[in-house]
């Protein structure tokens, strides 16, 4: 992952429009296997309330120092300093970082988590998908040895992800995976766009619970609890 440039950060516009008062776009989300979406910029700026329950309940079990990556406008970085906690806001977006700062949050960090090794922390945030930024399933044995590299002892990350599996489920139940497919399904190809404004394509990753907590045991973290959502989505902790 690197720095975003302003010509190909669709999230970054759309969230610096938005909190000028400019909210008449929506983000296109285009991936590899299903039909375009519009995402509102209002989803970046929620209040404790209106955020989904596994974001609420990560948002209670942080403890200590935090680190939330992926920031974007801060709306977890937000409460959590309300709530009288330390918390860094990190993201690769220059426009979504100063937004970060407009809107008050206090600590805002412009880096790219894999070359970021400066501090400690108690608690890793990796929330909306953000266990994604591993890109594929390998990419689990990169990110998470290094997620362990910033925490203290005894310290948590606290991801949450979704089962794709229902895209490829029909109404009998059965599933269509390719099993000689050398990708796992979660793997996918998007890009977003925000009126003129195309973002570069990415991978990102949505993987399933089961895989996730072995590839985590695997790193080294035991698996302190699986909570579930409501639509194939969850969040998980882990503790070292």
């Amino acid at each position: 992952m690197t720095m975003l440039k302003k010509n190909h950060d669709p999230v970054g516009h759309a969230v610096w429009d938005y909190l000028q008062g400019e909210r008449d776009h929506s983000i296109v989300v285009s991936t590899d296997i299903a039909e375009d979406e519009q995402l509102l910029p209002s989803y970046f700026f929620r209040n404790f309330e209106q955020m989904p329950v596994q974001e609420q309940e990560a948002l209670k079990r942080c403890s200590g120092k935090v680190l939330d990556i992926g920031a974007g406008a801060g709306a977890h970085s937000l409460w959590l300093q309300d709530q009288g906690f330390e918390v860094d806001a990190m993201d690769i977006s220059p426009l979504s970082c100063e937004t970060m700062r407009r809107r008050g949050v206090r600590n805002v960090l412009l880096q790219d988590i894999y070359l970021f090794n400066e501090r400690k922390y108690d608690t890793i945030l990796l929330l909306m998908n953000g266990a994604g930024i591993a890109q594929t399933l390998p990419g689990l044995n990169i990110l998470l040895p290094h997620l362990k590299s910033l925490l203290n002892p005894g310290g948590k990350i606290l991801a949450d992800s979704s089962d794709l599996l229902y895209l490829f489920t029909d109404e009998n139940g059965e599933t269509w995976i390719d099993i000689a497919s050398d990708s796992y399904y979660g793997e996918m190809e998007y890009q977003l766009t925000y009126k003129t404004i195309k973002g570069k394509p990415f991978a990102w990753l949505f993987v399933d619970p089961d895989t996730f907590c072995e590839y985590a045991r695997n790193s080294g973290f035991t698996v302190k609890d699986k909570f579930t959502g409501p639509h194939f989505d969850y969040l998980v902790e882990l503790v070292l």
